[in-house]
């Protein structure tokens, strides 16, 4: 009876593995386009893949018969009436909130993968909140893991949170638990459980960074920060409220959030770096373009610090926001279009060093609006996010398009980048030899309109509602398996992993 039992377990194992996608795809697959993004080109090539990974890069005209073994054709434009198709590796998205476990009537591993895959987004990196608990202990940490099990159809890291007294938890997290990084706050997060950090907590936490980096294989942990400080936010919005600035146009809110406390903030994140030298910190979602002198000043001088934008803050404009609209309402504020010009100046001049959603959905109740599309707001009362998760690719390369920048630069800002960012570029990031086979295929030169209802968010309602947008995504490839191709409403294939810590960051 007993080996029954174990005969059972073996397969019942191999079975689990198979589902999840775990399992030995030794069978060689090859991927042929006329437009390849390869090496800061475009170029005609074909690619090999086996077991999850890219074994090797050959001409277009290479004839995949010469190899002696049956393959599998994933994707051949050889034969195809659509000349425009470009492959790129599939996107990096560090910056996401899934908000599962526990508050999932705004998200949740299954929509937010989903969605991820329908825009070509590979790998997604889910923040510490605003799931339920929060995931700055090592409990909380398992209670994430567990949600995820089964909903994956893309890969996710996840990062811990930096709250006041949890320091102690980081190195279990990192060693144990396997987190890619850490964020915490300068001022409240709008979360109760996330309480903002002061100099204090920061080099407490700082202190075990050191330590990680030292003690255990030169492993560099990233701090991320949420840079703005409360004061010049509270100081202006009592005073817009004392002087009864209508709540329902943006610019009210935008005064409500000056670029001074985004300042301020990143100022104190350098100075903090400055002196701890071999720390690697990192500043989520810039918006003011104030800031950009101060973080180009403290790289030319060494100082480990990297900062990220948002696909909102290079395309949207204060001037073009709705009256009402709180959909397009996130913290920091999507400001002026001469800000915006600054930030595109910042990612050429490579200030900036990558593009990310900040995807941070929630019900529409929370936005102080109602189903119908009709209502109209509160800016200074609804929940701030903007959700793009899906619609990245093609917002960035609109810009692009509009602006004259060479789509080679969308594998850098869209892939590579956030994938060093968190210490996956041994794995993710653009097309490289014994990188995963991840791979988003599109056309550069089709546009669409956005159609909200379409999108495979939990909460179909977007700021980009409406708009027309340059780069339809026609195929998703996640570790050599197609996954998603144009049309499908559902993503049915769930062999998503979770991505546990890579040293590699250089």
């Amino acid at each position: 009876m007993e080996i029954w039992k174990v005969i059972f377990s073996i397969w019942f194992l191999l079975f689990q593995n198979h589902a999840l996608g775990i399992y030995n795809d030794n069978k060689l697959k090859v991927i042929r386009g006329r437009n390849v993004m390869y090496n800061g080109h475009v170029k005609p090539l074909s690619i090999l893949i086996r077991n999850g990974k890219t074994i090797g890069v050959k001409d277009y005209s290479f004839n995949f018969k010469k190899l002696n073994e049956n393959y599998e054709v994933l994707f051949d434009d050889c034969s195809s009436k659509n000349k425009d198709l470009v492959i790129m590796g599939g996107l990096v998205d560090s910056h996401v909130h899934v908000n599962e476990p526990g508050r999932t009537e705004w998200e949740g591993f299954e929509s937010a993968t989903s969605a991820a895959a329908a825009g070509g987004v590979t790998t997604i990196v889910d923040m510490p909140l605003n799931s339920s608990p929060v995931t700055t202990n090592y409990k909380s940490l398992l209670d994430k893991i567990d949600s995820m099990k089964g909903k994956l159809r893309v890969d996710v890291g996840l990062l811990g949170g930096i709250i006041p007294g949890n320091s102690g938890e980081i190195k279990k997290m990192v060693l144990q638990g396997g987190v890619l990084g850490f964020k915490s706050f300068l001022l409240p997060s709008g979360i109760d459980e996330f309480p903002p950090v002061n100099e204090t907590d920061i080099q407490e936490a700082m202190n075990e960074m050191k330590s990680l980096k030292i003690h255990y294989n030169n492993s560099d942990v990233i701090m991320m920060f949420h840079a703005e400080v409360e004061d010049p936010i509270k100081e202006a919005t009592d005073r817009l409220i004392k002087e009864n600035a209508d709540p329902k146009l943006y610019t009210t809110y935008l005064q409500s959030r000056p670029k001074i406390a985004e300042n301020l903030a990143i100022n104190k994140v350098i100075e903090l770096t400055s002196l701890n030298e071999i720390v690697s910190t990192h500043i989520v979602h810039l918006s003011s373009s104030e800031a950009i002198g101060l973080i180009r000043d403290a790289m030319d001088q060494g100082v480990p610090i990297t900062a990220e934008t948002t696909y909102n803050y290079l395309h949207l404009t204060s001037e073009s926001v709705p009256y009402g609209n709180t959909l397009f309402k996130s913290a920091p504020p999507v400001r002026e279009k001469q800000n915006k010009d600054l930030l595109w100046d910042a990612m050429i001049n490579g200030t900036i060093k990558l593009i990310v959603s900040d995807h941070s959905p929630c019900t529409i109740d929370l936005k102080q609006l109602k189903a119908d599309n009709q209502s109209i707001g509160d800016f200074l009362k609804a929940w701030g996010g903007i959700s793009s998760l899906e619609l990245g690719l093609p917002i960035i390369w609109t810009e692009c398009k509009n602006r004259g920048i060479p789509i080679t630069f969308l594998s850098e800002w869209l892939s590579n980048g956030p994938a060093k960012l968190v210490g996956l570029n041994d794995r993710k990031g653009s097309i490289e030899i014994g990188r995963d086979a991840d791979f988003v295929v599109f056309n550069p030169n089709e546009s669409f309109i956005v159609d909200e209802k379409k999108l495979l968010l939990k909460n179909k309602y977007s700021a980009y509602n409406g708009e027309q947008l340059f780069g339809v995504v026609y195929e998703t490839i996640l570790r050599g398996n197609s996954i998603y191709k144009k049309g499908d409403e559902k993503i049915k294939k769930i062999i998503g992993k979770r991505l546990i810590k890579s040293n590699l960051i250089n």
